[in-house]
């Protein structure tokens, strides 16, 4: 008996050793709740796979930046891909004021986010997911516009129509936009998101805001305003890692700058549309991209 359980005992140690290796080598990967972050955090875990040892453990659409930060802070994740503006807003608290440069809001992110959270932030892909004045193509073309600024010498004939949230924000909300560029809508109506594509192809509005990587831009055949008097604050994406985590596991940082400046808007747009319209599965998309531009 007593043989037994030494044998037993020796066998639930080994296997208390082998797990805490296997968990040692393994990175968790978390996303926010929408496609775009579900796929980008695929393609780091892919990345990650193809490119390390390491395993990876998918914890996608988790939810917003308060499931994901708390997330990190708890070793609950170690790496998801996060926007610049919202780092510089949401998680460090700066108030985002117009006419604040992309550079600024980087730098400030990243080096506050190193001192304060002990998360890096790498370099950005080259997409900024900020919001957007956007029109149907055709109508821009008929209308000769092509700036937001273009926009004012028409505006009295067009209508605008935008989500609930967009007409509470102090500095980049409505009251910001039309004093910014000096527009006088003929009227300005109030949407859910979901619903203003649609009528923007309906012709019931001529104007909406959008975000500038959203699928539905392609779909509907709209183009985004140029923001010539930076209105909109920079939500430059790229991926964040707890620091312990690279400190454990140092070849993650080469894979995590691997993208750096190669996803610009029109091609995570193109991405996005192949998930959200075509229905393509997450892990198809990121794969074939992947593959076809090198990478894996």
């Amino acid at each position: 008996m007593k043989k037994l359980m030494t044998v037993l005992l020796s066998a639930a140690l080994a296997a208390a050793v082998f797990s805490g290796c296997s968990s040692g080598d393994t990175v968790t990967v978390g996303s926010k709740q929408f496609t775009e972050n579900i796929l980008l955090g695929e393609m780091y875990a892919q990345l990650i796979e193809a490119k390390t040892d390491l395993k990876v453990e998918r914890k996608l659409n988790l939810g917003g930046t308060s499931v994901c930060m708390p997330a990190m802070q708890n070793g609950e994740i170690d790496i998801y891909f996060e926007y610049t503006g919202t780092v510089y807003n949401e998680i460090l608290n700066h108030e985002l004021l117009p006419g604040t440069t992309g550079e600024e809001i980087l730098e400030v992110s990243r080096t506050e986010l190193d001192e304060q959270e002990n998360i890096t932030m790498f370099e950005p892909l080259g997409l900024n997911n900020t919001f957007a004045v956007a029109m149907k193509t055709e109508r821009m073309e008929e209308l000769g516009v092509e700036t937001i600024s273009d926009l004012a010498a028409v505006s009295d004939q067009l209508v605008f129509g935008a989500n609930h949230v967009f007409y509470t924000r102090v500095h980049d909300g409505y009251d910001g936009l039309v004093a910014t560029y000096g527009l006088n809508f003929r009227d300005a109506l109030r949407m859910d998101s979901s619903l203003l594509y649609e009528a923007a192809d309906a012709g019931e509005l001529d104007v909406i805001i959008v975000y500038a990587t959203d699928a539905l831009l392609q779909r509907y055949d709209m183009t985004c305003l140029a923001d010539d008097q930076a209105l909109f604050p920079p939500y430059e994406g790229a991926p964040v890692c707890r620091n312990e985590t690279l400190e454990q596991y140092p070849e993650l940082e080469e894979v995590l700058n691997t993208l750096a400046g190669a996803i610009d808007d029109t091609t995570i747009q193109e991405l996005n549309y192949q998930v959200d319209v075509e229905q393509r599965a997450v892990e198809d998309v990121a794969e074939e991209w992947l593959t076809e531009n090198g990478y894996l």
